[in-house]
């Protein structure tokens, strides 16, 4: 009696789930068709402001709506926003085009770490579909780890094949969950903005640097990031940078 009362309540809620996600869908996409509108109507601080909320709340992101909301700051004038949004356009999108606009606005600012490769481009691709990548290791070593067992339980065979295969297939997972902390990429998001040899206000000074400029994330000490400035290791409080990728 009790599995059925959980097997129905289960089904229960997720009816209620199902009935709310539309309604919630809907509030969002007009949200976006209202910012949409006021951009037409070029009420650009009110249609920022609701892309915004849009963005920080993380539903139904827009291409689109990253590059107006870099059009908009561009105008503005400010640059480091406008590159940040772009960046963040170039992730969903892969769009070559788009490095080009990011590296003339780079050059008319003298801002590092614009630079493009084709690795650049790989890498763009990896952490696009890094989600994807996951999902499909995990599923693999299941299914690796499904015929192991049956390998060993009903044939009596000792899986020594399958084995090797699970061992690799949890190796490259483990290696792709650490890859995605160890390479990533911020912008320098305040006007003169302190690096410091070590992660403390008491540290030596590298250099203070103006916003806009995007550098390589190498890790995190508490409210310090670690990142790479002139081929040395610098520090800057996590408040002065947005993590991009």
């Amino acid at each position: 009696m009790q599995k059925i009362y959980n097997k129905f309540h289960f089904i229960l809620l997720l009816l209620i789930a199902l009935s709310i996600q539309p309604v919630y869908s809907q509030e969002f996409t007009s949200k976006i068709n209202l910012a949409d509108s006021l951009f037409e109507q070029k009420k650009y601080t009110e249609s920022f402001e609701l892309y915004q909320e849009i963005l920080e709340k993380g539903h139904q992101l827009s291409p689109r709506m990253l590059l107006k909301m870099s059009f908009i700051k561009e105008g503005l004038g400010d640059y480091s926003d406008a590159l940040y949004y772009l960046n963040l356009y170039y992730l969903h999108t892969s769009n070559k085009k788009v490095l080009k606009k990011m590296e003339e606005m780079a050059e008319k600012h003298k801002l590092q770490g614009y630079a493009y490769s084709d690795m650049d481009f790989f890498l763009t691709l990896y952490f696009k579909y890094s989600l994807y990548i996951t999902f499909s290791l995990l599923a693999l070593s299941f299914l690796v780890f499904v015929l192991m067992f049956h390998q060993k339980k009903r044939l009596q065979k000792r899986p020594v094949i399958g084995g090797v295969f699970f061992t690799i297939i949890l190796a490259l997972l483990f290696y792709h969950i650490n890859f995605n902390d160890t390479h990533r990429k911020g912008i320098i998001m305040e006007s003169d903005t302190y690096l410091m040899e070590a992660p403390s206000a008491g540290a030596d000074l590298v250099e203070i640097v103006k916003k806009g400029h995007r550098v390589d994330i190498k890790g995190q000490q508490d409210v310090w990031i670690e990142i790479e400035w002139a081929g040395q290791k610098a520090f800057v409080r996590e408040n002065n940078i947005a993590t991009i990728q």
